[in-house]
C-alpha cells in the first residue's frame, strides 16, 4: 500500500539513506506511523518526537491488519502485535486514517514526495 510519513529534511535524508527505525512511543506505541495522503501527515505529525518540513512516499506491506477505531494501545509493540497473530495496525484518532508497523522490514520501498 502506497502511505506517506512527515518528518524534517535531516531525518527525511537519513530514512532515505538507512530506512525507517520504529519510534519509541505514540499513541500505539513505538511504531513506524504513516497516513493515507501527503495533506494528513500534517495533521498526523503532531507528537512530542514528530518533525515537519519533509514529506516520504513509502510502499509499506501491511500483512494482516488490526482494526483499532479510535482508540489504540499506548504499549504495543511489534512483538505483542505478532502474538495477536497480526502484522500493524489501522487506526483513526478523529483525524483520518493511519497505520503503523513495528519493523522496517515492512517497508518496501521510500522515495521523497515530489
Amino acid at each position: 500500500m502506497t502511505l506517506y510519513h512527515q518528518t524534517s529534511k535531516a531525518a527525511g535524508a537519513m530514512i532515505l539513506k538507512s530506512g525507517f527505525q520504529p519510534g519509541r512511543s505514540g499513541y500505539c506505541g513505538g511504531g513506524i506511523y504513516f497516513a493515507t495522503s501527503p495533506e494528513a501527515t500534517g495533521r498526523k505529525a503532531i507528537g512530542p518526537d514528530s518533525q515537519k518540513g519533509f514529506i516520504l512516499k513509502a510502499t509499506v506491506r501491511l500483512g494482516k491488519v488490526k482494526q483499532m477505531g479510535s482508540q489504540c494501545d499506548r504499549s504495543m509493540s511489534g512483538g505483542q502485535l505478532k502474538g495477536l497473530g497480526f502484522d500493524s495496525i489501522h487506526f483513526n484518532p478523529g483525524d483520518g486514517d493511519e497505520y503503523v508497523v513495528y519493523s522496517s522490514s515492512h517497508v518496501i520501498s521510500i522515495s521523497p514526495y515530489r
